[in-house]
């Protein structure tokens, strides 16, 4: 059984907290409770749904906990709470026509806990009680955004799985299945094959289970949810740690001292920039997410109405993307705006500090030392020159500093102490940020790019299959007719919907795309550069002791570490 990702990372996560602690121990280096003390929140996954649906045996596939009872007529009638690894599960009552047709206080309760709430039914789908249920957590209790929905003892008939879809929609409605992720299991295949000898029957009964689909499915959540950041904050954390005790142990030269706080100073400002970028931007997105998602509610909801003022409702949904999307854009361009004028004036606030201009001054007396003109070497210089002395031993690193200032070009950082931001806006950062972040404004057209026509356009797309329902009217007799009627509003509702969800995607993929390329330009290359920089500054320091090589060892896991859970979101 394939294991819950956040599960192992997270283990990894306190495993380097807990080695980084015992270096520091065996080491007697002074630190503070708080440097050790890792808190990382648990996942909290909630089961809910139908009575004797399997939620039990889901928990039990999921984790092995042996003293879980499941079988026929076992039935969870209180909130249990399990904890497996760094995961909290509670299992919850199920609903039942007549006995419990609704969540409890204590139910309510555990749910309001859950990053991910599974809720569970059978392949009989939903009855009137069940769906009810799912609805008022859905849009009464507002939890859309965190459900996911599990058919489980999907074996038990030959129904395919398009077809159980298509026998959930209506009790989804206004939201479709492609909402939610719905996962099919089947939880007692699983369990048969524990005890199954033959091998290959054994893999087939696995297959049938899909228990890593159920896995991957809870991954593939918590990356989209950016749950993971839980785990990469406190791994920051550990590696700006590990970096300081490094540098106090090896670099002794007051110079090099100053220039690496001055360029993690520098790498701070960049990746707390970045982040409030990514923010803002992710909110506007969002916002402009739910209002395209809603003009295909409008015009789904228009379907049963006059012929008439569907093309009207039509015809206004494709004008009003297009507006929400000009809006989004202009929002998107003040944003971004904001955040580079923000970035720009740290950085000259950084530039100005007292440390800052004499780091640059040491630099540039370094970078224009010339040791012939002053009839000795370095080793000739006393030490009551330290201005000299400096300036002969840091012209290894000048190269190493320029490289790490270079998001500045034009000296941008020494020159903003005397002419302020207006050195900034002449260099080579400005000119660079200014000019993707013009992506957001007039020469991208988001509509262009994933051409609206073809996703919500007029005419044919939705008003061909309409006009079958529009044409009916009197026509329907029976109640045979009138389902297939119902049936086939319910599929074209879910056809218009999903066509706008598709296009609203389509836009933010495209916009995200211009986002890329403005974060590897104005924040990613020049965090690249200090980066690099300071790894060539710190290699041509002392500190060979095995302390410093652990520590060196520990800051290359971490970081190992933190690239690989930031790749799964």
């Amino acid at each position: 059984m394939t294991e819950i990702g956040y599960s192992a990372l997270k283990e990894k996560v306190a495993s380097l907290y807990q080695r980084s602690n015992e270096l520091w121990n065996a080491s007697n280096f002074k630190a503070s409770e708080a440097e050790f003390d890792i808190h990382v929140a648990p996942l909290n996954l909630v089961f809910a749904g139908q009575y004797s649906a399997g939620k039990s045996s889901l928990i039990k596939m999921l984790t092995g906990i042996e003293h879980i009872k499941i079988g026929a007529g076992v039935t969870t009638d209180v909130v249990t709470q399990y904890q497996y690894k760094s995961i909290n599960i509670w299992d919850t009552p199920g609903i039942l026509a007549g006995e419990c047709e609704q969540h409890d206080a204590k139910a309510l309760e555990a749910i309001a806990k859950a990053d991910l709430l599974i809720y569970v039914i059978t392949n009989e789908l939903f009855d009137d009680i069940v769906g009810a249920a799912f609805r008022d957590l859905c849009f009464i209790q507002g939890r859309a955004k965190e459900m996911m929905i599990v058919i489980n003892k999907f074996e038990s008939d030959s129904a395919d799985k398009e077809t159980k879809v298509e026998g959930i929609t209506q009790v989804l409605e206004p939201k479709i299945p492609e909402d939610f992720p719905i996962v099919f299991t089947d939880a007692q295949s699983f369990f048969d094959s524990l005890d199954e000898e033959d091998e290959q029957e054994r893999r087939e009964l696995l297959a049938l289970s899909n228990a890593e689909g159920l896995t991957k499915a809870i991954d593939d959540f918590v990356a989209q949810r950016g749950l993971y950041a839980r785990l990469t904050t406190p791994l920051q954390q550990l590696q700006i740690t590990l970096e300081s005790k490094i540098d106090e142990l090896t670099i002794s030269d007051p110079l090099q001292k100053g220039l690496v706080s001055l360029l993690m100073q520098n790498k701070r400002v960049f990746q707390a920039n970045k982040r409030d970028l990514i923010k803002k931007v992710g909110a506007d997105l969002d916002k402009l997410n739910g209002q395209i998602v809603e003009q295909g509610n409008q015009l789904a909801d228009a379907l049963g109405g006059e012929q008439e003022e569907f093309e009207k409702v039509q015809d206004s949904s494709t004008y009003e993307c297009e507006r929400l999307i000009n809006s989004a854009l202009e929002d998107l361009q003040v944003t971004v705006s904001e955040c580079l004028s923000d970035l720009e004036a740290e950085l000259v606030e950084l530039a100005n500090t007292p440390a800052s201009l004499k780091i640059n001054e040491a630099l540039d007396t370094a970078k224009n030392f010339n040791p012939d003109a002053e009839n000795g070497k370095v080793g000739s210089f006393s030490k009551d020159d330290p201005v000299k002395l400096n300036s002969a031993i840091s012209q290894s690193m000048t190269k190493s500093a320029e490289k790490g200032f270079s998001f500045l070009a034009k000296s941008a950082v020494g020159d903003a102490s005397k002419t302020g931001l207006k050195s900034v806006s002449g260099s080579t950062l400005h000119s660079a940020i200014k000019e993707v972040g013009g992506f957001f404004g007039y020469k991208f057209k988001a509509w262009e790019a994933v051409k609206i026509a073809d996703k919500i356009g007029k005419g044919a797309r939705f008003l061909g299959p309409a006009m079958a329902i529009f044409g009916v009217g009197m026509q329907m007799y029976d109640d045979y007719q009138q389902s297939e009627h119902a049936k086939m509003i319910l599929k074209i509702k879910r056809d218009i919907r999903k066509s706008f969800k598709e296009y609203s995607d389509d836009v933010r993929k495209s916009i995200d795309a211009q986002l890329e390329k403005l974060l590897d330009t104005g924040f990613d290359l020049p965090i690249t550069n200090i980066d690099e920089a300071l790894q060539e500054i710190r290699s041509q320091a002392e500190g060979k002791s095995d302390s410093v090589n652990a520590l060196r060892l520990q800051l290359e896991g971490v970081v190992m570490l933190r690239e690989e859970i930031q790749s799964l979101y």
